[in-house]
């Protein structure tokens, strides 16, 4: 059942992680984590950046890698957009960087600036561009985070990943994407200081060493507002794509979301009714949660195990802050 007139689909993936691999039971221990939460995360592994690996880097490669996954040539990219949530430096756009960095003397660049969510809205506004202008063929889409060590909901860890997504490309086409904001909250977790608004100043000044220290997080809202409907949202969210493209549950042969709790995926797919699809669960626990992109990190895994073939229908699902995102890719 083909929806789309112009097909859009993932010519290359790319993926950098760095070097050093660190056991999460040695993290648990160092930040006092519950056993009963370490096993009910169910990450074994993660990546550890070392002095070097810092966005641009870790992006560049990942780069690099998805551009020969695709055998394409720098010059061909027409556009480059970064989704990045803690870049290198301050009002720094790592996308023009990288395309100096790359030689990609054709591209556009732009920057979607925030956490997990901001990744599925640059694969969106990628696939879109390509859509409505004749002018633009080829989209790289890169995340890069250094993210390393907190331990609740999941650990995070740190890497590059990039998609290089074409025109007339035939896999992994698009066929939809939906989003659904619980806006209402969003105002949930921030950081109080440090804008035009609130500058920092010589009494107010960023404290630690570590970002989490600095965000204000208002815990009586998310668990009144936000916990009991999570779930609920990813079932609204999914029903929001299917009206759109005219598919079914039972047509869905694949789940991808995030590397979370060991059952998340379990919990997502009860909630839309689909419990016994297949899904990537299996490939998170040396992985760790990056961002919005480990849905193409554990995509690839998938594919590279042949646990998806050619035709398959993949419901892509992902959360960030409050907002909630689905995609469908035809393999």
């Amino acid at each position: 059942m083909e929806k789309e007139k112009i097909k859009v689909g993932v010519a290359g993936m790319g993926f950098y992680f760095p070097e050093t691999i660190v056991d999460t039971e040695d993290v648990a221990n160092e930040i006092n984590l519950s056993e009963k939460f370490y096993r009910n995360i169910g990450v074994k592994k993660i990546f550890k950046p070392s002095e070097k690996d810092h966005p641009s880097k870790m992006a560049y490669e990942s780069a690099v890698n998805a551009l020969n996954d695709a055998g394409t040539a720098p010059e061909k990219i027409d556009m480059i957009i970064t989704a990045v949530f803690k870049n290198d430096y301050l009002h720094w756009q790592m996308g023009a960087w990288l395309k100096d960095k790359l030689n990609a003397k054709n591209a556009v660049t732009l920057e979607v600036k925030g956490g997990c969510g901001a990744h599925f809205q640059a694969v969106e506004l990628a696939v879109d561009q390509i859509k409505a202008s004749s002018g633009i063929n080829t989209v790289l889409v890169i995340c890069a985070e250094r993210l390393y060590g907190y331990g609740w909901p999941t650990f995070l860890s740190s890497g590059g990943q990039s998609i290089l997504i074409k025109r007339d490309c035939e896999q992994f086409n698009y066929i939809g994407f939906a989003t659904n904001n619980f806006i209402a909250y969003h105002n949930m977790a921030h950081i109080p200081h440090g804008g035009t608004a609130s500058p920092f100043t010589q009494e107010i000044g960023w404290e630690g060493d570590s970002f989490v220290e600095n965000v204000t997080v208002d815990k009586d809202m998310y668990l009144k507002h936000i916990k009991p409907v999570v779930f609920c949202k990813f079932a609204d969210v999914t029903e929001d794509i299917l009206r759109q493209t005219g598919y079914l549950r039972q047509d869905i042969d694949y789940m991808v979301t995030l590397v979370q709790q060991q059952n998340f995926d379990e919990r997502i797919l009860k909630a839309i009714g689909i419990p016994d699809v297949p899904n990537a669960n299996e490939f998170k626990s040396d992985l760790g949660h990056f961002s919005g992109a480990d849905s193409y990190i554990l995509l690839d895994k998938a594919r590279k195990a042949q646990k998806i073939k050619k035709g398959d229908l993949i419901l892509k699902i992902v959360l960030g802050g409050v907002s909630w995102f689905a995609s469908l890719i035809r393999y």
